[in-house]
């Protein structure tokens, strides 16, 4: 069985005209595994918002699986390309089995559009 987690993720910007950035970034650089419409889908917000939204439940996050190590570097590199501005903005979110193990991320200009109710919620 294993130890599984749910895992949310959201790549996002705030200028409209950036997304189609975001999107193509996504699709070169998230493993193929997540990008189904089981886990990825997209979402739009007010004043322009729009990103990308990764909904996992159930998921063995294992550091050592090859889909789980691209995932964690999209976010890395996708990190990096934002470089501590404002037009893209990402956050990431895991809840283990455990009450005590939460793992939150995010880019320091980030909108906070994850939040755990003990559950993983997104405002879109």
């Amino acid at each position: 069985m294993g130890y599984r987690s749910d895992v949310m993720a959201v790549f996002y910007t705030q200028d409209a005209i950036e997304f189609p950035s975001i999107k193509l970034f996504i699709d070169e650089h998230v493993p193929e595994f997540f990008r189904t419409d089981e886990y990825m889908r997209t979402f739009e917000g007010n004043h322009d918002l729009r990103g990308i939204k990764f909904t996992m439940n159930g998921l063995k996050w294992y550091p050592s699986y090859p889909d789980i190590q691209g995932f964690e570097r999209a976010i890395e590199k996708f990190e990096k390309l934002s470089d501590g501005g404002d037009k893209w903005l990402w956050e990431f979110v895991r809840l283990g089995e455990e009450v005590e193990d939460v793992e939150e991320r995010s880019c320091s200009e980030s909108e906070s559009l994850l939040y755990v109710v003990r559950s993983i919620e997104c405002d879109y």
